[in-house]
This record gives structure tokens, sequence and C-alpha cells, in this order.
């Protein structure tokens, strides 16, 4: 009978600490959670917190991590050759081969050439690139955020979202935002490798983001100045040319468009090349056909060496990448007419942010699964992608959140793992291509314009 008592005494305390632990997430832990992602005053905070870890980890690094010597001898010593006058590509090497990026390149890293002391002084270039990083991250995460203000204002103006869920994606995408500071590889690639990828990647992020604000042709030029530092940003232009399409009134505006900031900007900076020796130039600075090295690939390490330099294998490659293409074309069309009476031309539509972001990542990352091959800096072309891609199918639905976002963090692990084993191997390189088309298989044509912004819609061409 007594230990029956103590029994029953002992389920009744527990029952009270249960009550008492639900009533203090209830009381405390719930509405600090829903407030902290519900109040807009918040997110700056968020941002800044964020930046102020990068510029930390980012100095650790140069002072405490050796530096790795790969190209950045080689970017100076092709720059002193210009800088001796020579203007045939086909002569202008460095220590690691032959110069084969176009003369934004040279424009950029001739100023670095000037900054760094005639490119002696590292650890100077070191805390230039940390420049790059952080001003990169800054807008990145500015792209991020955006995301967040538009779920926070559908979720204003529509009473049948589930306020939970959305204070659930609110803070799902605020975790993709940690997750884009804690990449151990895109701090290397910046900071100890000194790679052209990252300036090129801050290049175009910024033309994201003045896309994202309506603005074409600032987008364009700083596109263009992009390309011209380094042409795997081409990867991104089908996405660009759809959104010109809708964006813009009619074709001679697109072909304007094009004409005078996209091309014309290639053309001024590659000027003294091109009329100099133009073949050569565009041989080597647009080198479509460039062969690669087995022992360097990060996503086709488990093929035989000779299936990998195959022409065969390359051309299979292309027409998977054109179909991908056309296929998201196709996808894209379709969605449009769904919600809007025309599918280019769109005038008195303002495409939504969330719409220009992801259709130009969507494109890039295409391209990156049917890559003729990976290095280990090209990773830059898309770290930041996968989290938006991945995060996007995961806030479609609010069904299954927790395993969805787990099985999302999986993918990001297993990336981030394949491009951190050196030398790649077999296994590394089907993870990593198994974690690509998981990715792949996520992608869906998003909303043309966000909700709270159909009513008032207005195309601007600035």
């Amino acid at each position: 009978m007594r230990a029956s008592n103590k029994h029953r005494t002992v389920t009744n305390k527990n029952d009270s600490n249960s009550i008492q632990s639900t009533s203090f997430l209830q009381r405390y832990i719930h509405p600090l959670y829903q407030h902290l992602a519900l109040e807009s005053r918040y997110d700056i905070p968020f941002i800044v917190f964020l930046l102020i870890m990068e510029v930390t980890i980012g100095r650790f690094i140069i002072r405490r991590v050796p530096y790795t010597e790969i190209d950045w001898k080689a970017y100076m010593e092709q720059v002193e050759a210009t800088q001796a006058g020579e203007r045939n590509y086909l002569n202008i090497r460095g220590n690691t081969g032959p110069l084969v990026y176009p003369a934004g390149f040279l424009c950029l890293f001739g100023l670095l050439h000037e900054l760094t002391d005639n490119g002696s002084d590292i650890v100077k270039a070191q805390h230039f690139f940390l420049v790059f990083y952080m001003l990169m991250q800054l807008i990145v995460l500015m792209i991020f955020q955006e995301r967040i203000s538009t779920i926070r204002r559908q979720g204003n103006k529509q009473t049948s979202l589930h306020a939970f869920s959305i204070v659930n994606n609110i803070w799902s995408w605020r975790i993709a935002m940690g997750v884009l500071c804690l990449s151990k590889r895109l701090h290397s690639i910046f900071l100890l490798r000194l790679f052209n990828d990252g300036p090129t990647m801050l290049l175009l992020y910024a033309s994201i983001l003045l896309f994202q604000k309506h603005y074409w042709r600032m987008g364009c030029l700083m596109f263009s100045f992009a390309v011209s530092v380094k042409m795997n940003i081409l990867l991104f232009a089908p996405g660009l040319l759809l959104l010109l399409l809708q964006a813009l009134p009619d074709w001679m505006s697109v072909v304007r468009m094009l004409a005078f900031y996209c091309a014309l900007p290639q053309l001024a900076l590659g000027a003294p090349f091109l009329l100099a020796h133009p073949v050569s130039y565009l041989r080597k600075a647009f080198e479509f056909d460039r062969t690669f090295f087995y022992e360097w690939t990060v996503n086709w390490k488990f093929l035989p060496e000779k299936v990998f330099v195959s022409k065969r294998l390359s051309l299979l490659l292309l027409a998977l990448h054109i179909i991908g293409l056309i296929a998201g074309a196709v996808a894209w069309v379709r969605s449009s007419r769904r919600q809007v009476p025309r599918t280019i031309f769109l005038k008195g539509v303002s495409l939504s942010p969330h719409y220009i972001a992801y259709t130009l990542l969507a494109s890039n990352f295409i391209g990156i699964v049917f890559a003729r091959t990976l290095h280990y800096q090209f990773y830059s072309w898309y770290f930041h992608a996968v989290p938006y891609l991945l995060w996007t199918a995961l806030t479609r639905q609010a069904r299954n959140f927790l395993p969805k976002m787990v099985a999302c963090l999986a993918i990001l692990v297993g990336i981030e793992a394949a491009y951190l084993t050196f030398p790649a191997t077999p296994q590394s390189s089907a993870m990593l291509q198994v974690c690509h088309l998981l990715v792949l298989s996520t992608i869906r044509p998003p909303k043309i314009r966000d909700v709270e912004v159909c009513s008032d819609a207005k195309v601007k061409s600035r």
C-alpha cells in the first residue's frame, strides 16, 4: 500500500513537472519565438551578427591558417605581361599556364597588383579578398532577407495562412542564412587561395540584387563586368534572357539592353586585345573547348579517366545541359501562362524578387549538374544557390517540415564533405552528384509576382 502511494506521489510530481515545463514553453519560449520572427526590427541585427561572426572568422583564418599558393603568382605574372605591352593572348602566360580569362580579369587583378606591392604582399591581398568576401556575404544575405520580408508580408495580407507556419518559414530561412557563413571550403577559396572566382561571384550577386530592385540596366552592366572576370557567369545567361523577355516591353528593348549593357562593356574592356589580336583573344578568353585534367575533377572521379577525357562524354553532358534548359524553359512558360495573360513582355506586371533570384540561380545550377568538370574553387559558383533552392522547396508546404529541414541540411553537408575531400575519390564524387540530382529534383517554377503586389504592380526599366 505504501509502495502504491509512493508510486502515485512520484507520478504526480512528474506530471506536475511536465505541466510546469509545458506552461513555461507556452508562456515564454513560444511567444518569444514568434515575436523574434514576426517583428522586422530584428532582421538587421541578425544580419549584423552574422557579418561580425564572419569578420572574426576571416581575420582568424588570415592570422592563423597558412596561405596556400596556387594561382595568385600566375595571375600577377599575366598582369605583368600585359603591362609590359603584350596584346596577344596566346603569349600571355603564368607559371600555371596560359591566360584564359577575359580582359576584366586583367583590370581587376592589375589594380590588386598595384595595391599589394606588385603582388608580393600576400597578407594585404588576403585582406582585400576578405573585403570581397564580406561584401558578397552581405549582398547574399540581403537576397535571402528579401525572401523573409515577402513571407512576412504575405502572412499579414492572407489571414488564411497559419501564423506558426509563417514563423517556422521565417526561422528556417534564418537558419539558411546562418548556414551560408559556415563553409570551410568557401572561406578557403577566398582567403587562403585568392582565386578569381571570388570577386567574380561578388559582381554576379550584386547584379542579382540590382535585378531584384528592377534596375535592369545597372544589373546587366554588373552582370557583364562579372562575365569579363570569368566566363562561368554565362551559365546564368539563359535565366537572364528569360527575365529580360518578361520584364521589358518589347523586342527592341531587349536587343538594346543586350547590346549596350551586356555586349558593349565586353568590347570596351577587350578593345586593346581585340584591335591587336582578335582571334587569339576570343579563343583564349572564352575558351569553350578547354580540356581539363582528370586529377582535378571533383564531380566525375567515379568514371575511368578514359571515359572522362572522351569526346562522347563531353557531347552527352552538353546535350543534357541543353535538354535541362529546354525543360526548365517549358516549365517556366507553362507556369507563366497560368498566372498572367502573356508569357513574355509582361507589361504592367512586376517580377517578384524571389522569381528573379530563383530563375537565375536555377539556370546556373542546371549548368553545374551537367558540367564537364568541377574544380574545388568552382564550389563558389553555386554554394549560395543550393540553400536558396532547397529552402524554397522546403517552405512550399508546411507538411513534414522538420524531416524536410533535416534532409536539406544533410544535402548541404554531403556537398560540403565532397569538396573537403582531397583528392577527390569515386565515393566523394558519387555523393556529390547524388546531392546535385536531389537538389535538381526540387526545382519548380516560382510565382511570377508576389501576392501582395498583384494589384498595383508596375514595370520599371531603369
